[in-house]
């Protein structure tokens, strides 16, 4: 794993942490700090365990261990965190958690460990952010949650440098798994000693499930082991200033989403400028201009790029010498199709456009299973789609979407073996350029073919299906697909891919600068397209719209039949 794949990685974490203040002040005020502790992890433990059991193969005691000890730093953030959030709104809360900043290097000192110049200037670039941002009140109710804030900081900075040491020396993965796992029972032990009644005296609703399994999935299950493999490859202070840009991410999200009542936080041009300098902190440390001599720590990544050796390898996972239980057509498909479903399923409360869309992380997926299982993925993104549908949008126009869904996962992995002899990764800038542009292509088609569909064949044009399609399957494939596919692609969990084999070429096409011609022209006028939906335009009031359409519609066709490198030529 490269540099710049650990830190997308990281940097994912921070965008599932930042949103996570947004949904947790969407559960009853009246829930305790325990009960959200026992449900959030014991959810994300339970997900886990269904998914990666085999990997507990490899469990030993020390593993065991370290495990306990990251799950109670991990239960006493989170019940700090939650109590804090009582007090104080999202934005403050996140500024306030970005004091680790401060915290961890301070430690690190204590431990003979030094930061580089680029460093301690970024450092203090983002705490002037911090302070600017006017994100720290001590006044009243303010204060409390500060105090309860601030002591979620120290244990999170603790809790991320002796993760650092930990995930070099166990399996990440599994370290993963035990730790939210032993953070359900210290919450429930918790939640049964303040109230033995526990989950009998829950006040419970579909929104408050909802977010619940939001927080499961992503604040938790998700970010704990993208984390752990980040630890593996990263240094604590590189780790914890990617996550001091958490303001900058929940500042946006305040303002943008609303929470159960509809209201979002007021504009704050203090809290703007803080969050710029903040980035520009973040920047500044995490680069090496005033230090250019690096040193290559154990488990780091070295200067060229390259990763040490790993010890540690995913059981379950692909590995030669087994076989691959995975590259069998049926798990291929429910590996796509349920977690797909699953989340189709639990966003369908977060509504875009009445009886069509919603907010839909599920997107991220088809990116994955199209670039990983070809054919099977798509086709598994189709069926999940349909039984998200099943919870609220079932009707005529589903047939649309478990289309749209397809394409969105076989354009892509059409286009990557056209162009590329490698199997797909983003180890090097050209191939990271080469999923940016095939996710796009694919989001552009899935929106393409659902909004002038749902026109062409229901006569309904509704322009914000349009939209809401295209931002959800090109946001989600960069900020949650990217650091997904880099974690499968990496040699620490190394899934095997499924590429074209003997059906790649069945019209005798030769590949050459004319693919690429293809391509390109599909990706122009479906800009086009694009650009002519924000105008105002469509296939009822547009000749021009419908001409671009059925060229487009021709081009799709041709990307799904490019002649590709067979497997046995890719590297």
């Amino acid at each position: 794993m490269t540099k710049k794949e650990c830190n997308i990685m990281l940097f994912s974490i921070t965008l599932c942490w930042a949103s996570s203040y947004i949904f947790i002040k969407d559960l009853p005020a009246d829930m305790s700090s325990y009960a959200y502790l026992t449900l959030t992890a014991g959810i994300a433990g339970i997900i886990l365990l269904v998914v990666f059991h085999r990997a507990l193969k490899t469990l030993d005691w020390m593993t065991v261990l370290r495990s306990a000890i990251l799950a109670a730093l991990i239960a006493g953030n989170m019940l700090m965190e939650k109590k804090g959030l009582e007090y104080l709104p999202s934005s403050t809360a996140s500024f306030l958690a970005s004091l680790n900043i401060i915290i961890v290097p301070v430690i690190l000192l204590m431990l003979r460990k030094f930061p580089t110049k680029n460093n301690i200037a970024g450092i203090l670039i983002i705490l002037a952010g911090l302070f600017v941002s006017d994100g720290i009140s001590l006044s009243g109710s303010s204060a409390v949650g500060t105090l309860y804030m601030t002591g979620a900081c120290v244990l999170m900075s603790l809790y991320t440098i002796v993760a650092a040491d930990f995930s070099k020396k166990s399996n990440p993965l599994v370290l993963s798994v035990l730790q939210i796992c032993f953070s359900a029972v210290i919450g429930f032990g918790l939640w049964f000693l303040e109230d033995p009644g526990t989950f009998a005296h829950v006040t419970w609703s579909n929104r408050m499930l909802s977010s619940i399994f939001i927080l499961a999935f992503f604040s938790k299950a998700y970010a704990y082991i993208m984390l752990m493999y980040g630890e593996k490859y990263a240094d604590a202070i590189s780790v914890t200033v990617i996550a001091s840009t958490e303001p900058v991410v929940t500042l946006t999200l305040a303002l943008l989403i609303p929470n159960a009542q509809g209201d979002t936080e007021a504009f704050s041009v203090k809290a703007l400028i803080g969050a710029v300098v903040i980035a520009v902190g973040a920047f500044v440390a995490g680069s090496d201009f005033l230090d250019r001599k690096k040193i290559n720590m154990a488990g780091k990544v070295t200067d060229s790029g390259e990763q040490q050796k790993e010890p540690f390898h995913t059981a379950g996972m692909a590995e030669k010498k087994k076989g691959c239980a995975m590259a069998e057509p049926l798990k291929q498909f429910l590996l796509t199709m349920v977690p797909f479903a699953v989340l189709g399923a639990a966003f369908k409360v977060m509504v875009l456009v009445e009886g069509f869309t919603e907010v839909r992380p599920a997107n991220a997926l088809p990116m994955i299973a199209g670039l990983s299982f070809g054919l099977v993925g798509a086709l598994g993104c189709a069926v999940g789609n349909l039984v998200a549908d099943c919870f609220g949008t079932l009707n005529a126009t589903s047939v649309l979407g478990m289309i749209g869904n397809m394409m969105a996962a076989y354009i892509p992995y059409r286009m990557w073996y056209a162009l590329s002899r490698e199997k797909p990764n983003v180890h090097s800038w050209k191939h990271l350029f080469l999923y940016i542009w095939t996710a796009c292509v694919g989001a552009l088609s899935c929106a393409w073919f659902l909004g002038f569909g749902l026109e062409l064949f229901f006569g309904m044009w509704i322009e914000s299906v349009y939209k809401y399609v295209l931002l959800n399957n090109l946001g989600f494939s960069l900020a949650l697909g990217l650091p997904i596919f880099i974690l499968v692609t990496s040699d620490s969990i190394r899934v095997k891919m499924q590429g074209p084999k003997r059906w790649e070429n069945r019209f005798g096409l030769k590949r050459g600068r004319w693919v690429v011609a293809v391509l390109v022209a599909d990706t122009v006028l479906l800009l086009g397209i694009m650009l002519g939906v924000l105008s105002g335009f469509h296939l009822t009031n547009s000749v021009l719209m419908c001409l671009v359409s059925g060229i487009a519609a021709l081009l799709t066709i041709g990307v799904c039949i490019l002649p590709t490198g067979k497997e046995r030529d890719l590297k």
